[in-house]
């Protein structure tokens, strides 16, 4: 009789264990639909941004970015002294058009400028626009 008054004490702590685990498992899967319905309403409101993104641009169709090269000849147009690429450099990264990532910038620009034919070095770190 002690055994199956122990059996019996051991079956209802495992059932009680089961019920405590399912009642978690609701929980838990209550929480899953809670934060999948927040993702689909996050869905819905980058689509929604993404579409007024698309009234922005002009005619609707993405934005091109201008080349380096192009916004530092539009610097330099008209000018017919020397410059150096560290000014060059600095009036860059204040302009807004410009979005750069690299670790030596600097070596970026002066690499455009003696790709291009638009540009002669004259000295280390020096340049000259000859538009042609």
């Amino acid at each position: 009789m002690d055994s199956s008054l122990g059996r019996i004490r051991k079956d209802f702590r495992q059932l009680a264990e089961v019920d405590r685990l399912e009642k978690r498992v609701e929980v838990l899967e209550a929480e899953n639909r809670r934060q999948r319905e927040e993702v689909r309403g996050l869905k819905k409101s980058l689509t929604g941004i993404e579409k007024k993104l698309e009234t922005l641009r002009p005619g609707g169709q993405k934005v091109r970015a201008t080349p380096l090269i192009a916004i530092v000849e539009e610097m330099m147009k008209g000018r017919k002294q020397t410059f150096r690429v560290v000014d060059i450099r600095d009036k860059l990264l204040q302009d807004e058009r410009v979005k750069s990532k690299a670790d030596n910038f600097y070596a970026v620009i002066a690499t455009a400028m003696n790709n291009s034919s638009r540009f002669e070095k004259v000295g280390p770190g020096l340049y000259r626009y000859t538009g042609g």
